[in-house]
């Protein structure tokens, strides 16, 4: 049941909310399918599309995807300050949700389907800062660049107001983690449905030159935004219920805003969280960007075998979900957090590194679908209980934060390791693409005619270099120390502090 509350002891500041139904808990995750379903295809088939589908330079992929990632990056905290000031008969997050929902669509499907003149292919070369291309590569490059921008800012006006949402739904320490638990499982598993389907109805064959992509932008763009504005209109009734932005505030400066976007280093609970995520993000990067070349080149598996890659995935999330509230209870979500990341970080690069020095099975064997679908399975259930842990946890720390300064800002709390995150996987994707270049892949390749040294250091890439700084998020996970008795005295505390100012 939903904990009874009155829309004028929301405004009061003095809420405590327990456990909310598993109505609402659906209600508000089912954005997380949009997030996922959109998010996977940017991050996992932009590079593949491109490059095998429309025959682009990996380099010139990677720079364009990088570029609109470090563009959106900046937006992030901005949007994120924004929102926790917002003041509006719509609340401060449900305006920005609403906002959001359309213009993400028809940027999904611009970039999915450029206009026929840029898929063009020959014409005069142009060099630029030394790098040579075909005009229309040039073109085509931009036109990425610019509704890839584009599609990252309006996904950020979604993406942060929806966690921050979710953090004020309650201030319970295992109920925060039941919300984003299963914001995560329809997110992973709205990329996860996404890529079966692709490599099953929408490309059966794979990746092939000259595709045609219009069919799957227009069903992902109307997916995407259909999704989003549900989640937004199937929540509304609880805007009365949520925190309101401060009624007086210093005039929005970007001053103000710098010194507000920093004060959230000031907290050591949550530097460790940022440091955490740095030294994973680049990993998640590199595969993101590399897996379907990985899958269809490295292992040389048929595109029906990918496709159900998702099921390993799915079950992984239903596995990792039913299971990160005991852990966060047992092992409190710092040490869940060690745990996730080492096991994810395992199923990386455990197959290469068995592969190259001669352990791991031929590619036409029977046993390297399953062996994979096995690494499938830990990787994204490692993935699946951190994501979780880290968002509950910056639940907490914004509680941490409201007790020190008496300013609760979950926007600019996600918003700033939103920034963190995309760029270092925006340079995770650039050194995929300028790896694949320097590597020698060939632009529109075919499965069975790429050099095996070409093969061997694009594995070494991803499964093993990419991998390495994943050791210091292990130890940097490990020293976040809000446990569940540090948070019932943070939550008491500001239970006084709130009595107290309370006018009598």
């Amino acid at each position: 049941m939903v904990e009874q509350t009155t829309p004028e002891s929301a405004n009061s500041g003095n809420l405590r909310r327990g456990a909310i139904s598993l109505s609402l808990k659906l209600r508000y995750a089912m954005g997380g399918a949009a997030e996922g379903a959109t998010g996977w295809a940017f991050a996992g088939f932009n590079f593949i599309i491109y490059t095998i589908g429309f025959g682009m330079p990996g380099t010139l992929v990677g720079l364009a995807v990088f570029s609109s990632i470090i563009l959106d990056a900046i937006s992030d905290p901005l949007v994120g300050y924004v929102s926790d000031r917002w003041r509006s008969a719509w609340g401060r997050r449900h305006p920005f949700i609403y906002a959001a929902s359309i213009p993400l669509g028809i940027c999904v499907f611009c970039i999915y389907a450029p206009p026929d003149a840029l898929l063009a292919s020959g014409g005069e070369v142009i060099s630029f800062l030394g790098y040579e291309a075909t005009g229309a590569q040039w073109l085509l490059t931009g036109w990425l660049f610019v509704f890839a921008s584009l599609l990252k800012f309006f996904m950020t006006c979604y993406h942060l107001p929806h966690l921050a949402l979710g953090s004020e739904l309650t201030d319970d320490y295992l109920e925060r983690t039941r919300i984003f638990r299963y914001n995560t499982l329809f997110s992973m598993g709205g990329g996860a449905v996404l890529a079966y389907l692709f490599y099953n109805f929408f490309f059966p064959q794979g990746p092939q030159p000259d595709m045609d992509t219009t069919f799957f932008a227009a069903c992902v763009a109307i997916f995407g935004s259909l999704v989003i504005f549900l989640t937004a209109f199937l929540t509304r009734e609880q805007i009365p219920l949520l925190p309101k932005a401060q009624q007086e505030q210093e005039p929005f400066s970007l001053g103000l805003f710098f010194r507000e976007a920093a004060v959230v280093f000031r907290n050591k609970n949550y530097l460790m969280l940022f440091f955490g995520l740095f030294c994973l993000s680049p990993m998640i990067g590199v595969r993101e960007t590399l897996n379907a070349n990985m899958t269809l080149y490295y292992w040389e598996l048929e595109p029906a075998l990918i496709g159900l890659f998702p099921t390993f995935a799915m079950a992984s999330y239903l596995v990792g979900m039913s299971l990160v509230v005991y852990f966060n209870s047992r092992f409190e979500k710092g040490g869940t957090m060690r745990v996730a990341v080492g096991m994810a970080a395992l199923a990386a690069s455990a197959p290469v590194i068995l592969r190259s020095i001669g352990w791991f099975p031929d590619n036409n064997s029977a046993f390297v679908f399953p062996i994979l679908g096995i690494g499938v399975f830990v990787y994204y259930g490692g993935l699946a209980i951190l994501t979780t842990s880290v968002y509950s946890a910056i639940g907490d720390v914004v509680d941490e934060h409201e007790l020190e300064t008496g300013n609760r800002q979950e926007g600019i709390f996600y918003a700033v390791r939103t920034f963190f995150s995309k760029l270092t996987n925006a340079l995770g994707h650039l050194l995929a693409g300028i790896a694949i270049d320097v590597i020698g892949f060939p632009a529109k390749a075919v499965v069975g005619e790429v050099d095996q040294q070409v093969l061997f250091e694009m594995g070494l890439f991803e499964g093993v270099l990419s991998v390495l700084p994943v050791i210091g998020a292990i130890y940097f996970y490990g020293r976040y120390k809000i446990d569940k008795t540090r948070h019932q005295e943070i939550l008491q505390a500001l239970d006084d502090k709130r009595a107290g100012a309370e006018p009598t």
